[in-house]
C-alpha cells in the first residue's frame, strides 16, 4: 500500500486530498500544528495518522520522516494566505524555511514524488493569462515566500534529477473551505437568508472547484512528468465576483441579500487574474471538469448538508492552512 504524507492535512485543500486518499484505501500520515481543530477530518480520523510537529524543527522533521518513510509527500502547510496571518517572520519560517527543512529531510530518506504547493500570487499583477514561465513579480510577503520556496524546489528537481513538483493553485473553492472566504460567505448567507457584505463586484479571480484541484495533485503523482516541474491549478476562465453572485442567484428561488461596497477591497486587486493551463493539459492530459455553475451548485448542496460545520464554535481554531 502506497504511503502518503500530507502536511497541512487538516486545512482546506489538505483535508480534501486526505479524504480522497483515505477513501481510495491509501495509508495517509498527516502533519498539523498543535491545537489544530480537526473538524474537516472528523469522519476519517480513525483512518489517518496525525503528527503534530513544527516543520521549522529540522531534527524533529527528519526523525519523523525516517520513522514513517512516506513514498509520496504533498506539502500544503502554509501561513500568510489570510488577512489575519501577517507576521512577517512566521510567513518566511513556515513557507520557505519549513519547505527547505521538509524537502531536505525527505531527500535524505528517499521518496517517489514530492509535491510542493505554491500560489498564483507568485505572479503578481499581470495583464495576460498567467503561464508558468512568466517573470514573477510578487507583491506581498506571502507571495515572495511562496515564489522562493517554488524556486528552491525547482532547483533541487533539476540539480538532483528528482521528481519534485510545485502546483500553483488559483482561487480554490468547495467542501470544507475556510468560512470567511468569498464563496462560503455567499453560500452561508444564501442558506440563512442573511445580508451578504461584499466589496467590489468587478474584482476578478480564476475560480477552480476543489475536486478538480485534488485531481491535478493526483495526476502529477501518477504521471510524474520529466519536462515540467511547476504547474498551474486553475481553469483558464476569469470570473468577477458579480459573476459568482449571479451564478449562485440562479441556483436559488429567492433573491440574495447582497450589499456591495460593505467590505474593503485589497489594494492590489488585479483587473486580470487567469491561469494559462496549457502545460497541465499537455503534460498530464488534465483539465478541469467543473464549470463555475456546476461547482457552485455542487458546493451549495454540500454546504446545505454541512452548515453546522460553520458555526463559530466549530471553526474558532481553524489554522487556515491550504
Amino acid at each position: 500500500m502506497k504511503k502518503f504524507f500530507v502536511t497541512g492535512g487538516a486545512g482546506f485543500i489538505g483535508a480534501n486530498i486526505t479524504h480522497t486518499l483515505v477513501h481510495a484505501g491509501y495509508h495517509v500520515d498527516i502533519l498539523a500544528e498543535k491545537n489544530t481543530n480537526y473538524w474537516r477530518l472528523k469522519d476519517i480520523l480513525p483512518n489517518a495518522f496525525i503528527h503534530e510537529i513544527d516543520l521549522i524543527d529540522f531534527t524533529g522533521v527528519t526523525n519523523l520522516i525516517k520513522k514513517i518513510k512516506p513514498e509520496v509527500i504533498i506539502h500544503l502547510a502554509s501561513y500568510g494566505g489570510t488577512p489575519d496571518q501577517q507576521d512577517q517572520q512566521t510567513i518566511y519560517d513556515v513557507n520557505l524555511s519549513s519547505t527547505i527543512n521538509l524537502l531536505n529531510s525527505c531527500i535524505q530518506t528517499g521518496f517517489e514524488c514530492f509535491i510542493n504547493t505554491g500560489s498564483s500570487s507568485e505572479y503578481g499583477k499581470k495583464t495576460i493569462p498567467m503561464k508558468e514561465d512568466l517573470f514573477l513579480e510578487p507583491i506581498s510577503d506571502y507571495a515572495v515566500s511562496k515564489s522562493a520556496a517554488t524556486h528552491f524546489c525547482l532547483k533541487e528537481a533539476h540539480v538532483k534529477n528528482l521528481p519534485i513538483y510545485t502546483i500553483r493553485p488559483f482561487s480554490v473553492y468547495g467542501d470544507y473551505e475556510m468560512p470567511k472566504r468569498l464563496i462560503p460567505t455567499l453560500l452561508s448567507g444564501a442558506l440563512t437568508k442573511q445580508e451578504i457584505k461584499l466589496s467590489n463586484p468587478k474584482n476578478v479571480r480564476d475560480f477552480i472547484y476543489i475536486e478538480d484541484l485534488v485531481n491535478l495533485y493526483l495526476e502529477v503523482e501518477r504521471k510524474r512528468p520529466t519536462n515540467c516541474f511547476v504547474i498551474n491549478g486553475g481553469t483558464g476562465v476569469q470570473s468577477s465576483i458579480h459573476d459568482v453572485v449571479m451564478t449562485l442567484q440562479a441556483c436559488c428561488d429567492y433573491p440574495l441579500n447582497i450589499s456591495w461596497g460593505k467590505e474593503e477591497s485589497r489594494p492590489w486587486e488585479p483587473t486580470h487574474w487567469r491561469a494559462d493551463i496549457t502545460l497541465a493539459k499537455e503534460a498530464l492530459n488534465w483539465k478541469p471538469h467543473y464549470t463555475l455553475s456546476q461547482g457552485i451548485r455542487k458546493s451549495l448542496v454540500w454546504f446545505r448538508n454541512h452548515i453546522e460545520f460553520y458555526s463559530q464554535e466549530r471553526v474558532t481554531h481553524d489554522t487556515g492552512n491550504l
